[in-house]
């Protein structure tokens, strides 16, 4: 088990509160693309999850090696690979949300934005911070 170092705590908890204030912005622009697609276009559920995924994609890492964990690690064109490896990881979780809360279970769409914008972050945290951006 990797010992954290009082420095090392205080980094990763900075990271984590960037990271969370940045997930906030994208978890806003995916929800509203996801919703938007599915709710006033009319489209099936997992496309708008897919545009709500694309959208939140780029923007996300461009902020998220900008600041969220700006001075960690190093960034290389393998960051990217990375990063897009983590997020469709995120992004399959995503596709089960929505299956098992709009198909399944037969809430609303928007119901299944409680876990993307909950449970998702803190697994695609995890990853970037110790694979992508490390």
């Amino acid at each position: 088990m990797e010992r954290i170092t009082p420095r090392g705590r205080d980094e990763m908890l900075g990271q984590a509160l960037r990271y969370g204030v940045t997930g906030v912005a994208l978890a806003g622009l995916y929800a509203a693309v996801y919703w938007c697609g599915a709710v006033l276009i009319a489209l099936p559920a997992q496309l708008a999850n897919g545009a709500g995924f694309a959208a939140a994609l780029v923007a996300g890492y461009m902020l998220h090696s900008q600041w969220s964990f700006r001075g960690h690690g190093r960034r290389g064109s393998w960051s990217w690979g990375r990063f897009l490896v983590v997020n469709f990881a995120g992004y399959l979780i995503n596709c089960l949300w929505v299956w098992l809360v709009v198909d399944e279970m037969s809430y609303p769409v928007a119901m299944a934005i409680i876990p993307i914008v909950t449970l998702t972050p803190i697994f695609t945290f995890l990853l970037n911070r110790r694979w992508t951006f490390a």
